[in-house]
């Protein structure tokens, strides 16, 4: 059973806020196709859901904005932070823990789809442990990757951690070779950066998403939903409108395989 540390009044990063964000996609072979979006998320800390909700933001239930607990954590479903310390236990790191993060799109009117979600572990002095990134793809699957240092030391925003790729996501790429991840932790700033080579060492591609906090409040939410309005229903249509662009620069469709039999990656 994971350990759930009391949170320590000298934290001093906040609750809930709505993140604006720039995600940035190139892939280098064998064609070229490269994208940037504007997008929001939001960053929820988990030990304090019950203290999301808002005017226009529900918590499982529907609203304009929307967080269900049954988005994350597949396939168990449970409580959210029960889930994550559970995972860092297992790997010698929720005693480390302190506060833990959540990046990810709400649903909007009901509906939502999360490429990646990023859980954020960070200790008392606020410095970053540990990352799971969350992938989701479009054929309903969903895999981990959890990045951290062998050493449990604090992962520096200089830093690329590598992990093996074992999870099918795109069509036009073989689930091999490996994925180099930076992360950027701060009061004002997240991001996570994410390049894709090939077992050769070529780089296949360059992704990255750069997100500015602001306070989650009712003027917020609603000036996003204003601003990018049915968000989550365009990411999917554009991940589709990517793929025919992809197929008609004659990139090689590669079929789903068959999932592996476990849903979480350890970095190298």
């Amino acid at each position: 059973m994971a350990i759930i540390p009391n949170s320590l009044s000298k934290i001093g990063i906040k609750t809930h806020f709505l993140c604006y964000a720039s995600v940035f996609h190139k892939r280098l072979l064998p064609s070229v196709n490269e994208f940037c979006y504007n997008v929001f998320y939001l960053l929820i800390d988990i030990s304090k859901t019950k203290e999301l909700e808002t005017r226009f933001l529900s918590l499982n239930k529907f609203n304009i904005f929307s967080f269900y607990n049954q988005d994350h954590c597949k396939p168990n479903n449970t409580n959210l932070e029960v889930w994550i310390r559970e995972i860092l236990t297992q790997n010698n790191l929720n005693h480390k823990i302190q506060q833990i993060f959540l990046l990810t799109h709400p649903r909007i009117l009901g509906y939502v789809f999360n490429p990646v979600s990023f859980w954020f572990c960070l200790n008392e002095k606020e410095e970053l442990i540990a990352v799971l990134a969350e992938v989701n793809n479009t054929f309903g699957e969903n895999h981990n990757y959890l990045i951290f240092n062998q050493n449990h030391a604090p992962i520096s925003s200089e830093q690329w951690i590598i992990a093996e790729k074992e999870f099918h996501v795109s069509p036009f790429f073989k689930v091999s070779g490996s994925y180099k991840f930076r992360f950027i932790f701060t009061k004002t700033k997240v991001a996570a950066y994410i390049d894709y080579f090939e077992k050769d060492s070529s780089k296949q591609l360059i992704t990255n998403v750069v997100c500015a906090k602001e306070n989650l409040q009712d003027k917020t939410l609603l000036k996003a939903f204003l601003t990018i309005p049915f968000l989550t229903l365009k990411l999917i249509v554009l991940i589709h409108w990517q793929a025919l662009k992809l197929l008609f620069k004659k990139n090689k469709y590669i079929p789903k395989p068959i999932q592996k039999n476990h849903n979480l990656t350890l970095s190298k």
